[in-house]
């Protein structure tokens, strides 16, 4: 094999490895999805409320 090939090889198994460990992205929250959820299920709610009454 190729010098090229070998490092590519090698970076592909390194970033399998980080894959399959989980270490590339950290768990999803509740905490992280509050802004879209106050985009698009609070604000036009309350648009709708007001827009009710008006």
């Amino acid at each position: 094999m190729s010098t090229l090939e070998k490092q590519y090889a090698e970076e592909l198994n390194a970033r399998l490895a980080e894959w399959q460990t989980g270490s590339l992205e950290p768990p999803a929250r509740f905490a992280d999805m509050r802004t879209l959820i106050a985009v698009t299920i609070a604000f036009p709610l309350v648009a709708l409320i007001v827009g009710w009454f008006l």
